[in-house]
C-alpha cells in the first residue's frame, strides 16, 4: 500500500504538532497522520496509520542520556506492512532539504529499532528532521520536516 504525505496542517499546542498526509489510492477516506512531540532534549516523530495504529517513529536526540548518545537519530517500525522507517537529519536547514544523517529499518522484519546514528553537533545548532516510508531499493516517501536544535 502507498503512502504519501500533504504539508503541516498547524500547530496543535506547544508540546506538538500535527501534520496531515494522505494515500496514493484517493478511494481512502481517512487520512494517515503524523504526531511530533518537541521536547527538551529532542523530537519523537509518529506515524499513525488511517486506523490509528502506529507504524514507525522517528527520533532526534540533542542530549545524551544513558546509552543514547547525543546529536543523535534513531528509525523504528512498529508494523509487519511491507514498508520500513527511515529518519532524516537535515543540519542546518535551509529552504530545501540537504539529508546531513540518515538511518533506517530496511533490511528488517518489524517490530525493529535501529541502533542510534550520532555525530557530534555544536550546541543550538539548528537542525531538522523527517521519517520516510522505504521500501526495498525504492526511494524514500517523506514527510515534511519539523525544526529543532542540537
Amino acid at each position: 500500500m502507498k503512502r504519501t504525505f500533504a504539508a503541516l496542517a498547524g500547530l496543535v499546542s506547544t508540546l506538538g504538532l500535527l501534520l496531515v498526509g494522505g494515500q496514493a489510492n484517493a478511494a481512502t477516506p481517512d487520512q494517515p497522520r503524523v504526531e511530533v512531540s518537541i521536547q527538551s532534549q529532542g523530537i519523537v516523530y509518529d506515524l499513525y496509520d488511517n486506523a490509528g495504529n502506529l507504524l514507525g517513529t522517528g527520533t532526534f536526540r540533542a542530549d545524551p542520556s544513558g546509552d543514547i548518545p547525543g546529536d543523535s537519530i534513531q528509525a523504528c517500525d512498529w508494523a509487519a506492512d511491507g514498508w520500513g522507517i527511515e529518519t532524516q537529519l537535515d543540519v542546518n536547514p535551509g529552504s530545501s532539504w540537504d539529508t546531513d544523517r540518515y538511518i533506517n529499518t530496511r533490511g528488517h522484519s518489524s517490530p525493529y529499532c535501529s541502533g542510534w546514528k550520532s555525530g557530534n553537533l555544536t550546541e543550538n545548532t539548528p537542525v531538522a528532521i523527517r521519517v520516510c516510508l522505504v521500501k526495498g531499493t525504492n526511494a524514500p516517501i517523506c514527510s515534511p520536516g519539523v525544526k529543532g536544535s542540537a
